[in-house]
């Protein structure tokens, strides 16, 4: 299968760099042009961060219906409209804070004009204009506030988490996590893998949490993830495919009608590379 993509990246002139490809046979994996080993992963990188709230709720150290307040109260130093009140561990993983629109994306923003230190303070100062969890507005806000709640729970940053909990189970190599100035987790955007790693992450999901035998996730927590749309790519793309994008051509996404997961990662602004979604389920 990856010496089909590799040939339909070629003919179609898509600037993508690694392409991987996981099946019960095992992994595959390849650079379509000369790039670092490690690429960025954009907004994946939320994926990651849903997962680890996962491992938490697995553990029953937070409930979906918890207030993100409640949770982050040892972190409030400053006043807040009460609206943040309503918004709930689940509003945050479904982009339903009832914000009206997207805010703290580090990829195009100058964090100078924050000022402050403190992302959570330069959230909170954006309240919700909608009632929590009656609209859907994407943005990285969501998941630096799971980052926060993730530290909250653990005492450490949210990358380490991820560091210990999935990335050395699934055998990662080089690894990175943005964090802010004050050492929290960006957790909207910002980690930097090789695709042959990302990819184990669909696997994961695919095989119901499980990952060479050893349970990761529950698998009530991989059903959630998918009855609740936690991911994007099987609400936009009418396949079989389950996953998550990331802006400028980044991709994880897995198939359980073909049994496969694939991910990738290039530089394609007008995300040229979804191309790739309704090829790869032809094959």
């Amino acid at each position: 299968m990856i010496e089909k993509i590799q040939k339909f990246i070629k003919e179609k002139g898509l600037n993508i760099y690694d392409i991987a490809v996981m099946t019960e046979s095992g992994l595959q994996w390849a650079y379509c042009q000369p790039c670092n080993p490690c690429n960025e992963n954009y907004s994946i990188t939320k994926l990651f961060i849903a997962t680890a709230v996962g491992i938490l709720y697995d553990r029953e150290e937070v409930g979906l219906d918890e207030r993100l307040t409640d949770l982050l109260k040892g972190q409030l130093h400053f006043s807040y409209d009460t609206i943040w009140d309503k918004v709930t561990v689940r509003h945050a993983l479904r982009h339903m804070t009832g914000l009206e629109e997207g805010t703290l994306d580090i990829d195009r923003d100058d964090i100078r004009d924050y000022e402050t230190k403190d992302f959570l303070e330069y959230v909170f100062g954006y309240p919700p204009t909608k009632e929590p969890g009656t609209h859907y507005q994407y943005t990285d806000v969501s998941h630096y506030l799971l980052s926060r709640v993730i530290t909250a729970l653990t005492g450490e940053a949210a990358d380490v988490l991820i560091g210990d909990e999935i990335a050395q189970p699934l055998a990662f190599r080089q690894m990175s996590f943005c964090r802010c100035p004050l050492h929290y987790t960006i957790g909207g955007t910002g980690s930097y893998m090789r695709a042959a790693d990302v990819v184990k992450l669909g696997w994961l999901y695919l095989n119901d949490g499980v990952y060479e035998g050893k349970r990761i996730l529950s698998q009530d927590w991989v059903e959630l993830t998918e009855k609740e749309e936690y991911m994007d790519v099987g609400c936009l793309y009418d396949t079989s495919f389950i996953g998550k994008s990331g802006m400028n051509g980044q991709m994880v996404m897995y198939s359980r009608r073909k049994n496969v997961a694939v991910a990738w990662h290039g530089y394609e602004p007008e995300e040229k590379d979804r191309e790739m979604i309704p090829f790869i389920e032809s094959l």
